[in-house]
């Protein structure tokens, strides 16, 4: 593939994009097991006014609620939501994710070790705080959000329309990749080449299958809005290979985890998608936090425990495979391969 036709297709794909698309659950048939794409508006309406309190936009604007941002499925991002002129805005903490939101309501409160964390529905993704303040008022009397202008909404799908044989140089080279090479350690590799998926899982709005009869698997680059939803399909699906290939050992690890609370999640009510959302999820972790420094082990542990609230299942994934080799040098391992994470957490 060459340099300009690597470019465009990057720049179609929409690296810089806020949101990624959804991954809905699927079945594991005898054929594997796939990703499925949702229509955005299954997951939250905008919320109409019903005569709620006039003052409500008084006391959002201006307010700031702190977070951490689940966009599409993806593992959560912490960062800000704020409300000024301009509507409610996210903005993660490290910078790589803008977005505005045009819808918000409160799905459910989960009760987590003696906190109570809050679980809003924005737009197509889910948003967790322990501190909602305003962000439960506007989602309780939404006419302030009303009045703000339109969110940015989904991300669109701008590959869709790619060449074929530049969508599959684009799975190839996910697959060829050094993230790749490192899933491949501790998953195995599929024997036939990476494909693309097919014109019935197309149809079907598949991201991403793993196809066991064949040991095969296949992506649909076309549909994704960013790298970033790449390597969480090719992780998941890998993971489906891992179930497979090692049946036993991961019922063993996945003794007592409990099931995902919200039915919008991805892997909600169905054990075989759960897991390898768990695996997808725990990779998430391990990578973003490769580069920690040890006195920033706390923080780390900390982000890890809002992956746990939404994809149980994350902890006991991730300090399985840092008992392999492939993380033998990742500065959580002595905490969470030796079961140091609570000292961790109280330093």
């Amino acid at each position: 593939m060459s340099g300009a036709r690597r470019g465009t297709w990057l720049l179609a794909l929409g690296l810089g994009s806020s949101l990624a698309p959804a991954l809905a659950a699927g079945q594991v048939r005898s054929r594997g097991a796939a990703y499925a794409l949702p229509s955005a508006a299954a997951d939250t309406t905008r919320a109409k006014s019903n005569g709620g309190s006039a003052s409500s936009g008084g006391a959002a604007e201006g307010a700031v609620v702190r977070g951490y941002l689940s966009s599409w499925g993806l593992p959560p991002l912490p960062g800000n939501f704020s409300f000024s002129d301009s509507g409610l805005v996210f903005r993660s903490t490290s910078g790589s994710l803008s977005a505005r939101a045009a819808t918000v309501s409160l799905a459910y409160v989960d009760d987590e070790n003696g906190r109570a964390h809050y679980i809003f529905r924005i737009d197509s993704g889910v948003f967790e705080t322990e501190t909602p303040g305003a962000l439960l008022e506007v989602a309780t009397h939404p006419r302030w959000l009303e009045q703000q202008p339109s969110g940015d909404g989904t991300a669109a799908r701008k590959s869709a329309g790619a060449e074929p044989g530049v969508l599959l140089q684009a799975a190839r080279d996910i697959g060829s990749s050094g993230y790749a090479d490192s899933l491949y350690r501790l998953f195995g590799q599929p024997r036939a080449p990476i494909g693309l998926i097919g014109r019935r899982g197309r149809a079907a709005g598949r991201l991403g299958e793993y196809i066991a009869s064949r040991d095969s698997l296949a992506l649909d680059p076309g549909h994704m809005t960013g790298v970033a939803q790449l390597r969480h399909a090719l992780a998941h699906e890998l993971g489906h290979r891992w179930q497979l290939k090692a049946k036993a050992q991961l019922a063993a690890l996945w003794s007592g985890v409990p099931a995902i609370r919200d039915p919008k999640r991805y892997g909600y009510d169905d054990r075989s998608e759960h897991q390898a959302e768990a695996v997808a999820f725990a990779v998430n972790f391990l990578q973003t936090t490769a580069t920690a420094r040890p006195a920033m082990a706390a923080s780390s542990l900390s982000l890890l425990e809002h992956y746990e609230l939404l994809v149980p299942g994350t902890t006991t994934i991730a300090r399985y495979l840092l008992l392999q080799p492939v993380y033998r040098r990742h500065p959580l391992r002595p905490f969470l391969a030796s079961g140091r994470l609570t000292y961790a957490l109280e330093k």
